[in-house]
């Protein structure tokens, strides 16, 4: 029977770990604690939605969700929302109508909707919809946080230029 290699044995290490300079330094910004901005996440798949969610929260934003583009526009309208993130492709009513359906709204025009897709030409579409910018799936953890910083201002509730 072989044994494992002792854990201070210098070539299990070696292989491993990746060079200081292969290391990322990012560190993502956190929210404004005493008024965080609240996002709603409209996302069919559970596991994307639930991913989202914990990213967000631990980063100090308020967080609501949607299963479906009619849960998002009723979600939005309850909560008022700073800034939501909008899948394109879910069930019963789409991302493209759910965001008409917003954008229509005098209080929706000016808050910014962040269309989510995997469609890798949809810009003009999901633009022509009413969403303010876009993200490809699968996500760029460290982009997609800049664009939220970007949309919400100085990341705290209600900064959102309007």
């Amino acid at each position: 029977m072989l044994s494992p290699p002792l854990a201070s044995d210098p070539s299990v290490h070696s292989k491993r770990e990746l060079p200081p300079s292969r290391l990322s330094t990012y560190v993502p910004p956190r929210a404004d604690a005493d008024n965080p901005p609240l996002v709603l996440i409209a996302e069919d798949h559970v596991d994307s939605r639930d991913a989202l969610q914990t990213l967000l929260e631990a980063l100090g934003y308020g967080v609501r969700v949607a299963g479906n583009g009619a849960e998002a526009v009723e979600v939005a309208r309850a909560s008022r929302p700073d800034l939501i993130l909008m899948d394109m492709m879910m069930p019963q009513v789409d991302g493209f109508a759910a965001t008409r359906t917003l954008r229509a709204d005098p209080s929706f025009r000016e808050v910014p909707i962040i269309a989510i897709t995997a469609m890798e030409g949809a810009r003009e579409s999901v633009l022509a919809a009413g969403c303010s910018d876009m993200v490809l799936k699968p996500v760029d953890i460290r982009a997609f946080l800049d664009k939220i910083r970007v949309w919400l201002g100085s990341g705290t509730r209600g900064s959102t230029p309007r």
